[in-house]
């Protein structure tokens, strides 16, 4: 009897501290970004991308001894939101926020029972590589709010056009995000448009993305670059680029590299005009144009390689330590261009390619963090897939961490 009760007992004990566990959770050194109320329940951000109720009795502990020892004045830490619709290029915003609080959050049953706010940090300034007109577009706004909630404070870079230029505005910065757009002009890497290929390019785009890539790169700068960003930084460092990545896998095929059971044509529907607002002309004969085993590149989502077949290369120096694996399930992809593995731009490094081979993120390794990948990473800082949000804020939180070392 008395065996059975022992049993009993330790069965509960067991029980008992195996759906407390599965209660809670813990997340370590994550940034607080800003406390709210909805329905009558406050809530708080952190991660990025996490929001979670906060419990009426939730405990608040400061480790760095700065006093924070309540909700009130964990709120007053941290600071207000900036209203960033009001941005204009050439803003700096993040003043209303106050340095970066990184903490431990203790959940029980999805709400926040208690914070352990173990460091302060500076808020780097990030600059977002100018895209086009006098206004801030939505989205270098959605970039500047992923870089925010992560630590940052956010400049919104007018364009450049010189030398000079350029090093007025990125000297001061501490990191750079250079995001995606329009195609490049095909004559900074020696070729014409043909069809299919380069249309609507900005020249004076192109010249602002190349000088500032070029400075990010010499001196230092901690950098991300995206889709569009990828191509121009190879262009700046010399390479060139695939102008139309279904034309280009169609001769790939009719060469023998690929087998023609792998490929599915699309139809040739005619080449849009490389003028703006010009008619679309018809392609006599049509060209082969192909989509190489299901990988669509524009619009959609692919893997980043499988256990199998890895996608992400393993001298990889920023790509893997982000993702924390060889390949990842789902990114998201839209570009009809990509860089020309065979025209790489000085000092880069291919660290991962889709099994039609177009490159899918570059490193230049010989600098502290300078990072480009062809996938849209910034697209899915709030996606309802918490480890595909997990993902895509790491990518921010790299970046970060470099500038707070520059």
């Amino acid at each position: 009897m008395r065996r059975l009760t022992l049993l009993l007992l330790a069965l509960f004990v067991s029980t008992s501290l195996y759906a407390s566990a599965a209660e809670s959770k813990l997340y370590e050194n994550e940034v607080l970004y800003c406390v709210s109320e909805s329905d009558g329940q406050k809530t708080i951000m952190y991660d990025g991308f996490r929001i979670s109720p906060l419990a009426d009795d939730a405990v608040i502990v400061d480790e760095t001894s700065e006093g924070i020892d309540s909700l009130t004045k964990l709120d007053s830490a941290i600071g207000v939101a900036p209203n960033i619709e009001d941005a204009r290029l050439g803003d700096t915003i993040g003043d209303t926020l106050g340095d970066a609080l990184y903490a431990n959050i203790t959940l029980s049953e999805e709400r926040v029972v208690q914070i352990d706010v173990v460091e302060h940090k500076i808020r780097p300034v990030v600059g977002i590589a100018w895209s086009a007109g006098n206004e801030v577009t939505s989205a270098a706004k959605r970039i500047a709010l992923a870089l925010l909630r992560n630590g940052a404070k956010v400049k919104f870079l007018k364009s450049v056009s010189n030398d000079e230029e350029c090093q007025s505005a990125l000297e001061t910065l501490a990191g750079l995000f250079v995001p995606g757009g329009e195609d490049v002009n095909p004559a900074l890497y020696g070729e014409e448009a043909y069809p299919h290929g380069s249309i609507e390019w900005s020249d004076a785009r192109d010249v602002s993305d190349v000088l500032i890539s070029r400075w990010a790169i010499k001196n230092n700068l901690p950098g991300l670059w995206v889709c569009r960003g990828e191509q121009v930084l190879n262009v700046a460092l010399g390479g060139g680029l695939i102008q139309d990545i279904p034309s280009h896998l169609g001769a790939r095929v009719q060469d023998g590299d690929f087998s023609f059971r792998d490929a599915k044509p699309i139809p040739d529907d005619g080449a849009p005009s490389i003028i703006r607002g010009g008619e679309s002309s018809t392609c006599v004969p049509p060209h082969y144009r192909v989509v190489i085993k299901g990988f669509v590149h524009r619009p959609g989502r692919h893997p980043l390689g499988t256990a199998e077949e890895p996608g992400i290369a393993a001298d990889s120096k920023f790509l893997l330590p982000i993702v924390g694996s060889r390949y990842f399930s789902s990114v998201m992809t839209s570009h009809h261009q990509a860089i020309n593995p065979d025209r790489l731009g000085e000092g880069l490094t291919i660290v991962a390619q889709t099994p039609d081979e177009i490159v899918e993120a570059v490193e230049y390794q010989k600098n502290d963090f300078a990072l480009a990948t062809q996938f849209h990473f910034e697209y899915d800082t709030l996606s309802d897939d918490p480890e595909i949000a997990r993902f895509s804020n790491a990518f921010f939180k790299a970046l970060i961490s470099a500038a707070l070392k520059r």
